[in-house]
């Protein structure tokens, strides 16, 4: 018997495929993380025990490369062909080992790339961005370059970098330690953030990462620390810096008498009297320690002071005695000394441990990791406090867990990355670029979409970055932008003018992958792409696209894409160049597609 959706026309099977996928995925409500200096609101992990659907499991290579890539683009990905080893597990701890070493890969193509799209922007100094980008107040085009160059280059890297590991972390940390790129303030200079804090610190030390973070411009700008003076401190940077980038709300207390939280055990840089959580005082305490770093941005009382970087003013500092964490911060301390205590202090505790380690395990292996892994990873951040590498002995931890290798099929992929993964798996010849014209290119087409979808790169108001869980995604609404941008993907042409070339030409490379034009029947066509595509052959997914494709010829029957004709005389020729890419276009609206 063929599939229900055998001959449905593509807009029905799209209905048909969205109320499957929200079923599938669930469309819970998640709580919506509240603003800046608002109070904090928990966001309850699912109750112990709790399991979300599973799906059907896909062979091991291919499940482990789509968790930690941007999806794979050739055979070669998957199979892991070239790499040393005897068995699957040996070919991916050499995979992982030289990804974890993304300066020994050379990347020329993707370098090349980078150089051919002409971006003026990425390589200039903070102090260039501020004067020639912050400074233009009557350019909105020429102020928010850098963030859409970054934008760009981020596509670029991601569609084509052979760094793919380094990529997906480079990522997480943006969500991690989320900035708002698209701010007025934040925008000129938001390339400075990307190049200098985020990308040198992908595999290093969290300790690092977190000051470097905190001494940016972009993130001064975006909560308000570089306002923070004195007994007029502004909280919003050391809530989140608590709340979001080390402990989390897990260990939030409430309002209440710091003295009244429990006391851990004596852990691993862990000291006995490191209270188990943190409470508004904590966050206030932090407030006041972290007054007077702030950037030179010409503030009257500095007014020659205005290229944008970081600075101590020691004359803003808060000098009281403090107590944060249980720790006693004397007063008048050297310059910067109290608030690298509290970092100190942060990373020292078990629960930021926890409470990254388990971000990664979601990130990397799904919705719902064991707590026995996130226990493992957490040691290793632990153990490995002080290490320069300290971030990339988590990662191995995770990818080379037997969980990691046979959990497949308990989250779900989020558009960007499923965006980008069909670019690669399609070919396309992807050169995205801003453009000042009144044009509607196929650049403003692309990030368009991937707003609708909820997923642009770096739009994500909320300072908690946008979200991992599935539950997340699964609205109908996010849903039906994210089936649409899939469907429009093998449409997408060079200048999106409806006549140049296609960005990815199915039909060419149809007829190089099945040279002999009397064997391109519509099972050897969509077998091939959903090998290339998803890197196996799941069921009903294949047989739908298959018929979609076939229609009611013999199964036998060769499909003629060498002409984009209906020719009602000869069933065999009807089959137009249209009907394979919208039956391309199937397999990545399918469920299977959006499962990781």
């Amino acid at each position: 018997m063929e599939p229900a959706s055998v001959g449905l026309p593509a807009s029905a099977f799209r209905r048909r495929l969205l109320t499957g996928l929200a079923a599938a995925v669930g469309t819970e409500p998640v709580p919506a993380m509240r603003r800046p200096g608002k109070a904090p609101l928990a966001v309850a992990d699912p109750a112990p025990g709790e399991t979300p659907a599973t799906f059907a499991t896909a062979p091991d290579r291919v499940g482990w490369l789509q968790k930690a890539t941007y999806g794979f683009s050739t055979p070669e990905d998957y199979d892991l062909l070239q790499l040393p080893g005897a068995t699957a597990d040996e070919k991916w701890t050499h995979w992982v080992e030289r990804q974890l070493a993304p300066a020994s890969i050379a990347d020329a193509d993707c370098d090349g790339r980078l150089v051919g799209a002409g971006f003026t922007t990425l390589s200039k100094t903070l102090q260039q961005l501020w004067a020639q980008h912050y400074g233009d107040t009557t350019n909105y085009y020429n102020r928010m370059l850098p963030a859409a160059e970054t934008e760009c280059a981020t596509m670029i890297r991601a569609v084509y970098s052979k760094r793919q590991l380094f990529e997906r972390m480079v990522n997480f940390w943006h969500d991690h330690f989320s900035v708002f790129g698209w701010e007025y303030d934040i925008g000129p200079i938001f390339a400075h953030y990307d190049r200098e804090v985020i990308r040198p610190n992908v595999f290093g030390n969290f300790r690092a990462l977190l000051e470097q973070v905190a001494t940016s411009t972009a993130m001064q700008f975006y909560l308000d620390n570089y306002a923070s003076r004195g007994a007029d401190f502004n909280e919003n940077y050391a809530r989140e810096l608590i709340e979001l980038h080390t402990l989390g709300v897990a260990n939030y207390f409430g309002p209440g008498d710091p003295f009244a939280v429990e006391c851990l055990d004596s852990l691993i840089h862990c000291p006995a009297s490191m209270p188990a959580g943190y409470v508004d005082n904590d966050v206030y305490e932090a407030a006041g320690a972290l007054t007077g770093w702030t950037i030179r941005n010409g503030h009257w009382q500095y007014p020659a002071d205005n290229d944008g970087t970081f600075v101590y003013r020691s004359d803003w500092h808060d000098r009281r005695n403090k107590i944060f964490l249980g720790e006693y911060l004397p007063a008048n301390q050297p310059a910067m000394q109290d608030g690298r205590m509290v970092f100190d202090r942060l990373v020292a505790h078990p629960g930021t441990a926890r409470f990254i380690a388990g971000k990664l395990c979601r990130r990397f292996v799904g919705d719902t990791p064991s707590q026995a892994l996130i226990d493992a990873v957490a040691v290793q951040f632990n153990t490995h406090i002080n290490a320069p590498d300290q971030i990339a002995r988590m990662l191995r931890t995770i990818l080379l867990s037997a969980e990691f290798k046979t959990t497949w099929g308990t989250g779900m992929r989020r558009p960007f990355e499923m965006t980008m993964s069909a670019l690669r798996g399609l070919g396309a010849n992807f050169a995205p670029r801003p453009d000042n014209t009144s044009a509607w290119t196929m650049t403003e087409r692309l990030v368009s979409h991937l707003q609708q979808t909820g997923h642009r790169s770096f739009y994500w108001g909320p300072p908690n970055g946008y979200p991992d869980r599935q539950s997340a995604w699964a609205s109908t609404g996010s849903l039906a932008m994210t089936l649409k941008l899939l469907a429009w993907v093998p449409e997408m042409r060079v200048n999106n003018d409806g006549s140049s070339a296609f960005l990815a030409d199915i039909v060419a490379q149809t007829r190089v992958a099945i040279p002999n034009a009397g064997a391109r029947t519509a099972t050897a066509i969509m077998t091939y792409w959903s090998t290339r595509l998803l890197g196996y052959q799941p069921e009903p997914t294949l047989s739908v696209a298959t018929a979609f494709l076939r229609q009611n010829a013999g199964a036998g029957d060769p499909v003629n894409i060498d002409e984009d004709v209906w020719n009602t005389g000869n069933l065999a020729r009807h089959y137009t160049q249209q009907r394979l890419r919208t039956a391309v276009g199937m397999l990545l609206m399918s469920p299977d597609y959006f499962r990781r």
